[in-house]
């Protein structure tokens, strides 16, 4: 698990900090990847609400399968950071983006392109989520370890391929980095345990050429 990674003084430490280190400690939050499977079930089927969900999951432990809490101007809906790595998406991707938000309504199910060649999805419900996990993990991307402490997206170069003067090719360095931060070696499913729970968020940005111009 996440937290079997982590040294024992580190834990101890962690024992005596903020609220987010204290509610990780007291449930591994990489268990959201399939503890939020369970929670959408229950809601579908009528055995629970979204607000019988636990605060300390809402608002810290799914942010480690990319979820962001909006309570207070969206209760119980989200906004999904995804990895996107080098910021390349193709048409089909984008689709599915659109197919995923559009029940939201245009005022809530709006997708973000951010500064850091990312994509993040508006109005996303508890009891949708496994669906556009399964969706994103289908077309090779996933929203896992987007969040909170974890390695973020890889940045790469806005003109890799493109540019005549360019050193390195940075598509393939960014997937490459992506997958070994986000695939679990020994299932070879989305979302990597021992890269999961850093002490705080970790950003990495490749420049193939002399410029920098990933700065």
């Amino acid at each position: 698990t996440g937290t079997s990674f982590l040294p024992e003084e580190t834990v101890a430490r962690a024992e005596k900090g903020n609220p987010t280190e204290k509610a990780k400690l007291q449930r591994d939050p990489t268990k959201s990847w399939t503890d939020i499977y369970e929670f959408a079930r229950k809601i579908r089927e009528g055995e629970m609400d979204w607000e019988d969900i636990e605060k300390a999951d809402m608002n810290t432990r799914f942010k480690f399968t990319g979820l962001l809490h909006r309570d207070k101007r969206t209760p119980g809906q989200f906004m999904m950071r995804l990895k996107v790595p080098n910021g390349i998406v193709n048409s089909d991707q984008m689709r599915f983006y659109a197919d995923s938000v559009e029940k939201y309504g245009p005022e809530v199910g709006v997708i973000d392109i951010t500064t850091r060649q990312n994509i993040q999805l508006r109005g996303v419900k508890v009891e949708d989520a496994p669906d556009i996990f399964d969706g994103l993990h289908a077309r090779n991307q996933t929203s896992f370890q987007s969040a909170l402490d974890s390695v973020r997206n890889a940045v790469g170069s806005p003109l890799a391929g493109i540019d005549d003067q360019e050193m390195v090719d940075t598509r393939e360095l960014c997937n490459a980095i992506n997958d070994l931060i986000s695939l679990d070696p020994e299932t070879g499913t989305r979302g990597n345990p021992q890269w999961a729970n850093l002490p705080r968020k970790f950003n990495i940005a490749i420049s193939g050429s002399r410029d920098g111009n990933v700065e």
